[in-house]
């Protein structure tokens, strides 16, 4: 408790700072729920102030937590009522919502669908239609690492992905413990997504990182009012900076 104590005395921009520069940086996911935890027991000041931080930039670290996000939103949280305010924190502040499923286990043999597909697609549709609880909300990301494409395509389609995102991050990464020859069956496979042509028409920008050409070709014809794609290929601008033909961008 010490250490805490000696924290919370700072002078309060400080440890803003502190909490900002701490939420901002990638964690893994046991680190983020951990700090999540730990931030509404310090003290009434810092979880004021984690809570700012936490509305300013969402991050949904597990399936388990998707759900109490939706009770926050519904102000069915008393806690998470008290410190955002009964929800006006998200207007006045949110601009991004992150999902990250950690797999430290790698790739092994096929697995069952993760709950954070299920999650990312029941989020996402309570948004698409209630686009006040979250107005300014711009980004969307999904970082998956050590898991297949099933586990975020089997459920999400992306036909009900909410109107007031223009930017949409996607990254799938494997570590060693996959092994290569995993890594080359997941490379290789060109199955089918599923993804509707322009059903993303707000989003301008697209960034995917660790998907099958097919799942990029998909996502580009998705997002059919976009401005830049961005692929371990390179980035490409579209409109008045075209810097590429359809052919290379893969459509």
């Amino acid at each position: 408790m010490t250490s805490a104590t000696s924290l919370v005395s700072l002078p309060v921009e400080l440890v803003e700072q502190i909490i900002t520069s701490f939420w901002s940086q990638h964690q893994s996911t046991h680190h983020r729920v951990t700090f999540m935890k730990s931030s509404l027991c310090v003290s009434r000041s810092w979880a004021i102030l984690y809570m700012r931080a936490f509305c300013q930039d969402v991050h949904i670290p597990s399936g388990e937590f998707a759900l109490k996000f939706l009770e926050i939103l519904r102000n069915e949280s008393p806690v998470y009522s008290y410190f955002t305010e009964n929800g006006t924190l998200f207007d006045r502040r949110c601009r991004s919502l992150t999902f990250q499923r950690d797999n430290e286990e790698g790739i092994n043999s096929p697995t069952p669908e993760h709950p954070m597909g299920l999650a990312i697609y029941t989020v996402l549709r309570f948004l698409y239609f209630s686009p006040h609880l979250i107005p300014n909300l711009r980004r969307i990301s999904l970082l998956f690492s050590n898991s297949t494409m099933s586990d975020l395509f089997t459920r999400n389609r992306f036909i009900g992905f909410p109107t007031q995102v223009t930017e949409l991050n996607i990254r799938f990464t494997y570590g060693p413990r996959t092994p290569k020859d995993v890594l080359k069956k997941i490379a290789r496979n060109e199955a089918v997504v599923g993804l509707v042509p322009g059903s993303m028409k707000r989003v301008r920008v697209l960034r995917v990182t660790g998907l099958t050409k097919s799942a990029v070709r998909e996502l580009v014809l998705a997002c059919v009012n976009r401005e830049s794609v961005e692929t371990e290929d390179g980035q490409w601008t579209f409109g008045r900076k075209k810097r590429i033909t359809t052919e290379r961008a893969g459509i």
